[in-house]
């Protein structure tokens, strides 16, 4: 299994059925992708009547093909897709994406029953059909026919919908968060979301696996590659209502099933449920990046005392805890802090706090046995330059590396305006977790804490 889909994601030599002159043909779209790629590789366009495309030779069939074909990717009329199938099997293809659509989405699975009898016995794996294709941006290959380069980083992205995997795309880009592979799952006729957490457990570019699903088609294999794997899993379920359930079965024809019964299983196998995808790039961005909180003993270091009463309420309604200072972490912070106000947790640095504030509270909850992950907060509050808030957390993540050597999570979050917003650029670029509101922070530590839970029942 991983051996197929090493081929899979790291083909040397791609055919694309479909492959067109015509720009606004989607196999036009796919065969330029894979050219533009900076990625070695042979690369052949199928077309019966042109002779070259894009400055490549064209081949009327596969089997013209002199050369082995580790992928093909397929972008025909539905009704043509089961002899081109049958082209790849003469061929010994090991991968095929098939681009098109016309399957089950729209209610007719005969095509794909017919595809699943051609392909029987043989070791060929298909994605699709249905979908985008993927983009694997550890090494730069773009078997897609979308456009859209995502940052090359360590999260891997499965969607079941192509649309909102694209979009996947812009977004993380947008948050700043890196992705290793993406890839649209399609009608899930053969490669599965658990043949893709499998894959993607063993994969040296992933740290975090996140999903998109509407429905499964094997709960007990889906759960166990879940349950198997050693990485952080986030899985965003649509068709939560019973609305929502009507919507999915008529977007991808899958079933959309208890949602309580989902949000069990996925807890009991150790995954994490985000509400949306707002929320999976939040949790990924603190996943990837930071230590798993070990307990859910929460430190706040705050220069606005509004903020943080609403970051413990939000910490509160996500089962974490914020805990009275130790006595000696009492002292160390009575040190730092102006004769007006005494040290509490949330510790209200108050509104002129400067870098040393910030920096040196910290320091004294990171150095309390009693306290398991660090909130930092600032609001543009008009007395200190949020340069010291934002200059403070770079200081201690990117060149101190605090949260390693205390191996404790530090999280961000701001409230502020455009000042604030051209500072947290350098900090997402940075790859610190920062959020500009009290819930999405609280969010993302809770899932730092599920995370931590699910290492220590692993052992």
């Amino acid at each position: 299994m991983e051996n197929n889909l090493k081929t899979f994601f790291k083909p040397k030599s791609i055919a694309v059925v479909g492959a067109s002159k015509n720009s606004t043909k989607i196999g036009h779209a796919a065969l330029k992708n894979i050219l533009i790629s900076d990625y070695e590789c042979n690369l052949y366009p199928i077309n019966l009547k042109e002779d070259e495309i894009l400055g490549l030779k064209c081949y009327k069939k596969l089997g013209d093909v002199p050369d082995k074909i580790d992928l093909v990717l397929v972008s025909v009329p539905a009704i043509k897709v089961p002899q081109i199938i049958k082209e790849c099997k003469q061929k010994n293809v090991e991968n095929v994406i098939i681009i098109s659509s016309g399957f089950s989405e729209i209610g007719n699975n005969e095509l794909e029953n017919e595809i699943k009898k051609i392909v029987k016995k043989s070791k060929m794996r298909i994605l699709g059909p249905n979908t985008m294709g993927y983009k694997n941006a550890s090494d730069s290959l773009d078997a897609s026919f979308v456009f859209g380069v995502p940052r090359k980083g360590n999260l891997a992205l499965i969607s079941q919908s192509g649309a909102l995997g694209i979009g996947m795309i812009y977004l993380a880009n947008n948050e700043f968060v890196g992705v290793s592979k993406i890839i649209g799952v399609g009608n899930k006729l053969d490669i599965d979301d658990d043949d893709l957490i499998d894959y993607f457990s063993t994969d040296p570019e992933t740290k975090v696996i996140g999903l998109y699903i509407e429905g499964v088609k094997d709960g007990r294999a889906f759960m166990n590659s879940i349950k198997v794997c050693d990485k952080p899993v986030l899985v965003v379920k649509a068709g939560r209502s019973s609305a929502g359930a009507r919507a999915t079965e008529s977007h991808t024809g899958s079933m959309a099933g208890s949602d309580k019964i989902y949000s069990a299983a996925i807890k009991q196998a150790g995954g994490i449920r985000c509400r949306d995808l707002v929320e999976l790039f939040d949790m990924a961005r603190a996943l990837a990046g930071q230590p798993p909180a070990m307990g859910n003993r929460i430190g706040i270091i705050t220069n606005g005392g509004g903020l943080g009463i609403l970051l413990t309420d939000a910490c509160e309604e996500n089962g974490l805890k914020i805990p009275k200072l130790s006595p000696k972490t009492y002292k160390k912070i009575d040190r730092i802090l102006p004769e007006i106000i005494k040290p509490n947790n949330p510790v209200d640095i108050v509104g002129d706090a400067g870098f040393y504030r910030y920096e040196a509270c910290t320091k004294a909850l990171l150095e309390d046995p009693k306290i398991d992950g660090i909130i930092v907060a600032s609001v543009h509050g008009g007395y200190a330059r949020p340069r010291e808030f934002t200059g403070a957390i770079l200081k201690m993540i990117r060149q101190r590396k605090l949260h390693e050597e205390y191996k404790k999570p530090i999280l961000g979050t701001w409230v502020g305006g455009k000042e604030f917003e051209d500072l947290v650029y350098d900090l997402k670029s940075a790859g610190v977790p920062i959020y500009p509101s009290s819930w999405r922070t609280a969010r993302s530590m809770f899932g730092l804490y599920l995370e931590g839970e699910r290492i220590k029942r692993n052992g």
